[in-house]
C-alpha cells in the first residue's frame, strides 16, 4: 500500500486491505532515515504478506490493536528490518513476533 519516509507518527484506522504485500512500511533505505511510528486499529486485512514492516535500527515502532483487527490468510502481522540510508534491499531481522518494535 505505502512505503513512508517522513518523520511522525501514522494512524491506519478502519480499513480494509485485500490481496496485497504490505499495508505499511517504513522506509528502509532511504538516504534520509529518521524514527518513524504506526499505529493500527480496526482494520481487515485479507489474503495478504504483511501489515507492518518497521526499522528497528532507527527506533521505528508499530503499535497494532490485534484485538481490534480482523486477519484472515495473513503471512505476518509485523516484520522488523535493518535499515540503511546506502539504497540497498533492507535485512529482515524479524517475522511476526510482538518485540520493542513491534508490539501486538
Amino acid at each position: 500500500m505505502a512505503t513512508r519516509s517522513l518523520v511522525g507518527l501514522v494512524k491506519i484506522d478502519s480499513y480494509c486491505v485485500q490481496d496485497f504485500g504490505k499495508l505499511y512500511r517504513s522506509c528502509g533505505n532511504c538516504g534520509t532515515q529518521v524514527k518513524r511510528e504506526v499505529q493500527i486499529s480496526n482494520v481487515i486485512a485479507r489474503n495478504g504478506k504483511l501489515l507492518a514492516g518497521v526499522n528497528s535500527n532507527f527506533g521505528d515502532v508499530a503499535t497494532i490493536d490485534t484485538k481490534s483487527n480482523s486477519y484472515t490468510s495473513l503471512t505476518s502481522v509485523c516484520d522488523t528490518f535493518q535499515g540503511n540510508n546506502k539504497g540497498i534491499e533492507p535485512v529482515t531481522l524479524t517475522k511476526n513476533q510482538s518485540n520493542a518494535s513491534c508490539k501486538f
